[in-house]
């Protein structure tokens, strides 16, 4: 009951954040904008996204025990996407890869940390992506607001990476199971630059995927904004208020770009198409899920 109250939460907070963007922007512009999308621009950002699970699951392999096939967690990565898009609220696309893990490997603080770090990893990533944007690209937000959402996204995150690893959370009896293996990983820092590595990779690829998606759609802007904007929209789209990310993702993209002099209309159509982008890749989750069994609710 108490899942589905909070999916009805997050449905109605995405509902009222999108009716409030789609009576405040010319409507008729957007579609005139989506329709005239340049669609090989678009496969290939379809192509680059499809792609970033393969690497994804790679990543998270680094922080998982030997013998797991591979293939076998490229379809596990999958279907919790697939979970995080179309049934959030209900059962969370981690909940379902720690799930289908535990029953691999039958270690459930194994399972939850794995599938932590390697969230961890792509979060920690941004953030580097982020700063790196903020210094190339300071000359185009330093009278913004916008650098300081950058200053704060980094802090928050630099402020969180903190307490993570400097207070012992094994204190805690329900953590302990999770937090000895953390520790573990703090150990062996082969791991750790490996997994960053492809964190970077990843959510690299990522961005490159929206930004064929704006060349589509005919809008130009340099690439720097691409790494300044969507690390935090990419945070923001994560949060658990609202039903994956939508109102939360439309928000971002119609507050950032048009500092970059995108139209709201613009920003909007893009932040559509990437949605959608994102939602054929993650219907493949819901193809193996149908084909590997059905999971019960945690």
């Amino acid at each position: 009951m108490k899942k589905r109250i909070s999916f009805v939460i997050k449905l109605g907070f995405s509902v009222i954040l999108l009716t409030l963007f789609f009576s405040r922007l010319d409507l008729d512009a957007v579609l005139e904008i989506i329709l005239q999308i340049e669609i090989p621009f678009y496969f290939l950002s379809l192509f680059i996204y499809f792609a970033t699970v393969f690497v994804s699951t790679k990543r998270w392999s680094l922080f998982l025990p030997k013998g797991l096939q591979y293939l076998k967690l490229v379809s596990l990565y999958f279907i919790g996407s697939f979970f995080n898009t179309f049934l959030p609220g209900i059962i969370g696309g981690d909940a379902v890869k720690t799930y289908y893990l535990y029953r691999e490997t039958g270690e459930g603080g194994l399972s939850v940390a794995a599938v932590f770090m390697d969230r961890y990893m792509g979060l920690i990533a941004l953030a580097l992506i982020a700063f790196f944007g903020l210094l190339t690209g300071y000359s185009y937000v330093k009278d913004s607001e916008v650098l300081w959402y950058l200053l704060a996204f980094l802090g928050g995150i630099t402020l969180g990476s903190f307490f993570l690893w400097k207070l012992n959370w094994g204190r805690i009896q329900f953590l302990r199971s999770f937090y000895a293996p953390l520790m573990e990983y703090k150990e062996r820092g082969a791991i750790i630059v490996h997994g960053l590595a492809l964190g970077l990779i990843v959510q690299g690829m990522n961005i490159l995927s929206v930004y064929f998606v704006s060349i589509a759609l005919g809008i130009k802007i340099p690439l720097i904004f691409f790494l300044m904007f969507i690390p935090m929209i990419t945070l923001l789209s994560a949060l658990p208020i609202s039903i994956a990310g939508l109102g939360i993702r439309e928000a971002g993209y119609i507050m950032l770009f048009p500092q970059a002099g995108v139209t709201p209309e613009e920003a909007l159509s893009l932040s559509l198409l990437v949605f959608i982008k994102m939602s054929l890749v993650h219907l493949l989750g819901g193809l193996e899920y149908l084909r590997i069994g059905k999971v019960k609710a945690p």
